[in-house]
């Protein structure tokens, strides 16, 4: 007990000692992490928040607000389009797997045609004389 009662008393004093935008930067750290994990591009929102914490940093906190307020609002959006893209991911995933199955029964059956139609028409100006046959004659 005396184990989880140290850490939970330095998040409390944390806490109390947090600024006021910090709940929002960490909520917009939450969406980011977790739209990245999913593989969704979120460079330039990253991008923001870095700059909002240098805003907060130099004590501009209503600019810093507005552009937290922004990286949350579009990690939203983008958190709402996430079933969607796990879609489309899923999809491409499908269709590279059925490209990669079909490759070999189409190759087997193709193959032998496409080769000789090569054949064929590599050798379509050779002349086919006849000739006698061998034992007819004798």
């Amino acid at each position: 007990m005396r184990r989880l009662a140290l850490p939970a008393l330095a998040l409390l004093a944390c806490a109390a000692l947090a600024q006021p935008g910090e709940e929002r930067v960490v909520q917009a750290f939450k969406l980011l992490a977790q739209l990245s994990a999913e593989g969704v591009d979120v460079s330039s929102q990253v991008a923001r928040l870095n700059r909002a914490l240098e805003l907060y940093r130099e004590n501009r906190t209503s600019e810093a607000d507005a552009l937290v307020a922004g990286v949350v609002r579009d990690s939203e959006a983008l958190e709402l389009q996430l079933p969607y893209y796990r879609l489309a991911r899923w999809v491409g995933l499908g269709a590279s797997v059925a490209a990669l199955a079909a490759a070999p029964p189409l190759f087997y059956y193709l193959f032998p045609r496409l080769y000789a139609l090569a054949w064929a028409y590599a050798r379509r100006r050779w002349l086919v004389r006849r000739v006698g046959r061998r034992g007819a004659g004798r």
